[in-house]
């Protein structure tokens, strides 16, 4: 299994690369220009900031690190278990609730 930075990380790359495919493309073909602005100019830009979003997520820094951890098989398989107890716990801290409103709305109606 990978982790998640790499898969994030190599699918903004590969997405970038691909806009800046589209750009040359369009380039050759002489669809987009840099004599006027079009939005043919919005690949190449998209493309520079996938690619640097792609390396900041690499390296371990940056807004999407939270987004997409560093971590290896057994980390993961601990956070998960993390996450299952937690769930199991407020699942049955809500069904105790439940149990006791319904015990004291039987109560309060065996007493009318």
């Amino acid at each position: 299994m990978s982790n998640p930075s790499q898969a994030a990380s190599t699918l903004l790359l590969g997405t970038g690369v691909g806009c800046f495919l589209i750009a040359g493309f369009g380039f050759v073909q002489g669809r987009i220009s840099l004599d006027a602005l079009s939005m043919g100019l919005v690949f190449p830009v998209l493309g520079a900031v996938l690619v640097a979003v792609s390396r900041s997520i690499r390296s371990g820094e940056g807004l999407f690190t939270a987004a997409f951890p560093s971590e290896d098989d057994d980390m993961l398989v601990e956070r998960v278990h993390r996450d299952l107890e937690s769930t199991r716990k407020e699942e049955s801290m809500g069904s105790a609730w439940a149990e006791l409103e319904a015990a004291v709305l039987e109560t309060e109606l065996s007493e009318e």
